[in-house]
C-alpha cells in the first residue's frame, strides 16, 4: 500500500503540470496573409481555401492546377510559369509524393510539398484520414522535361511506389 502513494502523487503531479499545456495553433489563411503580405504577395492572387497551402512563391500566379488525371499527359508552360499538383495522400500511413524531374533545369520543384487533412463539413478535422497533398514546382528554362511522382513510403527503397504518375512538360 505504502509503495503506491508515491505512484499516485507522481501521476497527480503530472496531471497538473499538464493541465495548462495547449498544442500549438494551426496556421489559418489569415496567418498565410499576414506571411504573404511581409514580402509582397497579395491576396487576391490566391484562392482563399490556398492561402494556408501555398509556399511563398516570390509572388507568381499559379498558371495551371492539376490532379491525378494528368497522368501520361503533355502539359505546355511558358518560362516562368508555376504549377501545382494536388494528389491525394494519407501521410498517418507513412505514404508521401516524392516528386523527380528529369531535368531539374527545365522544371523544378518549389519548396516542400504541403498537405491538407480531410476536414468534415462542419470543419473539423478527420484524424487518420486521407487528405491531399499539393507540390509546386516551376518552368525554369526552355526544353522538354519528364516530371514523375511516385507516392511510397520514403525508407523502403527497394520496394516499388503504391502508385505512380508521370507528366510531360514543353516549356517554350
Amino acid at each position: 500500500m505504502f509503495k503506491r502513494i508515491p505512484l499516485m502523487l507522481f501521476a497527480i503531479v503530472l496531471l497538473f503540470s499538464m493541465a495548462g499545456c495547449t498544442p500549438e495553433a494551426q496556421p489559418t489563411a489569415k496567418n498565410a496573409e499576414s506571411q504573404a503580405s511581409q514580402v509582397g504577395i497579395t491576396p487576391e492572387a490566391y484562392p482563399v481555401e490556398n492561402q494556408q497551402l501555398l509556399p511563398i512563391i516570390s509572388g507568381k500566379d499559379i498558371s495551371l492546377q492539376l490532379d491525378d488525371t494528368a497522368d501520361r499527359t503533355t502539359q505546355q508552360l511558358q518560362v516562368g510559369d508555376v504549377i501545382a499538383i494536388t494528389l491525394a495522400s494519407n501521410p498517418s500511413t507513412g505514404f508521401a509524393w516524392f516528386a523527380t524531374s528529369s531535368n531539374p533545369e527545365i522544371l523544378g520543384q518549389l519548396g516542400e510539398a504541403q498537405y491538407q487533412e480531410a476536414q468534415y463539413s462542419s470543419g473539423e478535422t478527420l484524424l487518420g484520414a486521407a487528405g491531399t497533398e499539393t507540390l509546386y514546382f516551376e518552368a525554369k528554362g526552355a526544353g522538354v522535361a519528364t516530371l514523375t511522382l511516385d507516392y511510397k513510403r520514403g525508407w523502403e527503397k527497394s520496394l516499388a511506389p503504391e502508385k505512380s504518375i508521370s507528366i510531360t512538360v514543353e516549356v517554350k
